[in-house]
């Protein structure tokens, strides 16, 4: 079972936005969504999980009204903030972000921007992820609801974030005949008080996601019609969310609260009185018996590693409701805000931008805006991070002190079950020969790991994977796979897990208290694997750094305390205790056995207690050279793309999510190092294309006039089997060496499918691109064309690649990231 966040007793907050009439967009008349509003504010007042002052409901006027609403919801958050959404969703084309639509929101015909008085998803879901909250819930019933998956997926935040969304994407759905709540939001509702299938009970978000997509598919369907099937994406820490409850709250005075405490020994009655409302209002509750008020704590800022977020948030929700951050009448010390972000990111920030990031100017470089405010405390996953953070040259405006070690996590080879030999035997050994071995077994037996630049746990793995390799590329070889790494290494298990087959022959490098922790995602199932311990790759080693700021003189003595006073609490058995549970081993050089700070060995089935001696902490260098490796890895390289300009591309020619604007959009991961060009596809005299933009080196601004002088739909007809053939031939007659990456990227509308299948082409194809070692990128402006073993599918994944349709909302990033993947736009 996941582990369960629960709520109550923390100072929540429930934002209930909904428009049950518009000016213009049609329909005007959404009468259902007054039915939501009032029946689920009324659900969560008597649901035990929020005071009803902690209920705002909303019918904005328009965006001003909401993003007013939106700012004090998430500033005054702590424990939960849920936000929930009713109204006209919309997206500007099938590959793009939702928006969800005010009252007063129109359509401008031409504009770039698409919609007025409407807001971005992305906006919104940035704004929610600035808030301390523990953990943030996203309810959407609306239009197109699936396509915000979009912004999730792509975020640095989702640890936290649950997303539940009222259908898949580019649907439209039925708001009811307006007696009652919307179709989904009856739903909604019905669980959330009777629980699943009625039993009454406990609600949390995974139930309640799984309830809803098995109900709404078996009995409804969307506008097209297809099943109406609600999506989830659940916060990535496997954290559940209790959303309703029909037990009593728990009674301790130690548990984080509002800014208020109740007077002991007293009887408080309470008189709840609601506020009707045009706009946007809360609750109001009016006490007979005055509380007893604490002054609010002082909040500290606490930044991390992505990897080990889960349980430093853990170790600092503890602390908050431990004694040691209570005053002798009951309020508290402090708060901590915890918060992480990309390691690559936060050390160039500490070492080159502290001055950018104390007072942000406008332009590339805001720290305050790509990783977080100005942190008070930082613990990285790696200690050699704070000797690479320290070797800048320009002025330093933050100060790094209070070193203390907390606790530590080897970097284990975590091998599928199936291919494992006893564990127990296979520590002692280089990366090298581990992964020699996999090899040589199971020839079949993929490896991966997550992305270097995002978290320490990655940069570290690779450090192994270089040490020993020939080159950069070749040790990225052995890591090799199709789309960008995952982020970290919770989302790295979660996307295997997305494929049976591909799950069960892949072995991962990773963290090893990840074991303990668990992973949680939408899968059901995942390859059980254990750990096989490389003794050449230095572990995380977490460590405490307290950050001052110059000029920062506002509340410092009290700050300065607080800070100490949770570095002792860390450092003493309580925080090793926290660590410790989640399967981290103790400060390095104790070889994980018991002392007299309270660690222990605290293994589960797959680790070892004793694992052997194992790598030392990394120095700055190391990680610096590992770094620098990575980025110079995979570049330059060079592109060809294929752009289909037959002409039944005539109607998806022209726009950002027009064939040329996805081409122009992915030339961003292009730099001046690398090479590319382009073809118009379309067969003339026996030819199968023509030059658009001549293969070499550019200027991506330039690249991007010429094309659009030059790109137009003609009256011809495209053979995507002639033209792959000829891509292939002249990609060979450019190879430089083996040193740098080609990529063929076929933008298209399949309308011209059959031509890659008659007379046994298909076979060939697959023949071609399995041995001619140049990886294809199909990206299909039409759906459909990638579904499983249709033929563009078939070609890119023999070829290496990827085939990419406009089923999917991330199209365009998705065609980005391989771009610059093989291209050296993306170094920094």
């Amino acid at each position: 079972m996941p582990q369960r966040f629960d709520p109550r007793g923390r100072a929540n907050r429930a934002l209930l936005v909904g428009v049950p009439e518009y000016q213009e967009i049609q329909p005007r008349d959404l009468r259902a969504v007054n039915h939501n509003l009032v029946q689920l504010s009324e659900v969560l007042r008597t649901g035990k999980l929020f005071e009803p002052d902690e209920i705002t409901v909303c019918r904005p006027e328009g965006v001003d009204d909401f993003t007013r609403a939106l700012n004090e919801a998430v500033q005054s958050a702590e424990g939960l903030l849920l936000f929930y959404f009713a109204g006209h969703g919309a997206v500007p084309a099938a590959a793009d972000e939702l928006w969800l639509q005010m009252r007063n929101a129109r359509v401008v015909a031409g504009s770039a921007a698409v919609f007025q008085g409407s807001q971005s998803w992305s906006q919104i879901l940035g704004t929610l992820v600035s808030s301390r909250a523990e953990q943030i819930v996203v309810i959407l019933d609306c239009c197109h609801a699936g396509n915000a998956a979009l912004v999730w997926e792509a975020g640095r935040e989702k640890q936290r974030v649950s997303q539940l969304m009222s259908v898949q994407a580019n649907n439209l759905i039925s708001s009811g005949p307006g007696t009652r709540p919307t179709p989904f939001t009856e739903q909604l509702l019905r669980i959330l008080k009777g629980g699943v299938a009625g039993q009454g009970g406990d609600v949390g978000f995974h139930a309640l996601s799984e309830e809803l997509r098995s109900y709404m598919t078996k009995h409804f369907k969307t506008e097209r019609p297809e099943p109406w099937e609600p999506q989830s994406r659940p916060a990535t820490s496997g954290v559940d969310v209790l959303l309703a409850t029909d037990l009593p709250p728990p009674v301790s005075k130690d548990l984080p609260g509002s800014w208020w405490r109740r007077r002991p020994a007293v009887t408080v009655a309470a008189a709840v009185v609601v506020v009707a409302l045009l706009g946007c209002g809360a609750y109001v509750l009016h006490r007979l018996d005055p509380p007893v008020r604490c002054a609010p704590p002082l909040e500290l800022r606490l930044l991390t590693d992505p990897d080990v977020e889960t349980t430093v948030r853990k170790a600092a929700t503890a602390y908050m409701a431990s004694g040691a951050n209570r005053t002798d009448d009951g309020c508290r010390r402090s708060g901590i805000t915890t918060y992480s972000a990309g390691a690559a990111d936060v050390v160039a920030a500490f070492r080159d931008d502290t001055e950018a990031w104390q007072q942000p100017a406008t332009g590339d470089i805001n720290p305050q805006r790509d990783i977080g405010s100005q942190p008070d405390i930082w613990i990285p996953a790696a200690s050699a991070d704070v000797e690479r953070a320290n070797s800048g040259t320009r002025p330093a405006f933050a100060s790094l002190s209070d070193r203390q070690p907390l606790a530590s996590s080897p970097i284990v080879l975590a091998v599928p079950e199936s291919f494992a030999h006893d564990p127990s035997r296979l520590k002692g050994q280089k990366l090298a020969d581990l992964l020699t071995g996999l090899r040589k077994k199971y020839p079949r037996a993929q490896v991966r790991r997550a992305d270097p630049e995002f978290t320490e746990a990655a940069l570290l793995a690779s450090s192994g994977l270089y040490s020993t390799a020939a080159s950069g590329r070749d040790a990225e070889g052995t890591v090799a796979q199709p789309g960008p790494p995952a982020p970290t290494a919770r989302d790295l298990l979660c996307d295997l897990a997305e494929v049976d087959e591909v799950d069960d022959r892949t072995a991962v490098l990773v963290p090893e208290h990840l074991f303990t922790t668990g992973v949680g995602c939408d899968s059901w199932s995942r390859a059980v694997r254990v750990a096989q311990y490389p003794d050449d790759v230095p572990g995380l080693d977490l460590t405490y750094v307290r950050v001052t700021w110059k000029n920062a003189q506002r509340d410092r003595d009290a700050r300065n305390e607080a800070a100490e006073g949770f570095r002792k609490w860390l450092g003493g058995k309580d925080g090793a205790e926290v660590f410790r549970a989640d399967g981290f081993r103790e400060p390095a050089g104790g070889g994980g056995t018991a002392d007299t700070t309270g660690w222990a060995v605290h293994t589960v089935n797959g680790t070892l207690t004793d694992p052997g001696p194992l790598a030392g902490a990394a120095s700055g260098d190391t990680m610096n050279e590992a770094l620098r490796t990575y980025r110079s890895a995979n570049g330059p390289g060079s592109v060809l793309f294929l752009l289909d300009s037959s002409g039944s591309m005539g109607d998806k020619w022209h726009g950002p999510s027009g064939a040329p604007g996805i081409l122009k959009q992915s030339l961003r991961g292009l730099g001046g190092e690398d090479t590319y060009g382009v073809w118009s596809v379309g067969e003339k005299d026996g030819v199968s294309h023509t030059t658009l933009l001549d293969f070499g080196s550019h200027r991506n601004a330039d690249a991007e006039s010429t094309i659009d002088k030059r790109a137009e739909v003609e009256a011809v007809e495209a053979d995507p089997s002639h033209a792959l053939n000829d891509a292939w031939s002249f990609m060979a007659k450019h190879k430089t060496d083996d040193q740098h990456p080609r990529l063929i990227v076929y933008l298209t509308d399949d309308e011209e499918r059959d031509k890659l299948t008659e007379g046994g082409r298909l076979a060939r194809l697959l023949k071609s691109a399995r041995e001619r070692g140049v990886p294809i990128v199909v990206v299909s402006v039409q759906q459909g064309t990638c579904d499983a073993g249709k033929p563009n599918e078939r070609i890119a994944v023999a070829s290496g690649g990827r085939c990419l349709d406009a089923n999917r909302s991330d199209l365009v990033p998705a065609l980005q990231d391989e771009v610059a993947r093989t291209g050296s736009g993306d170094q920094r």
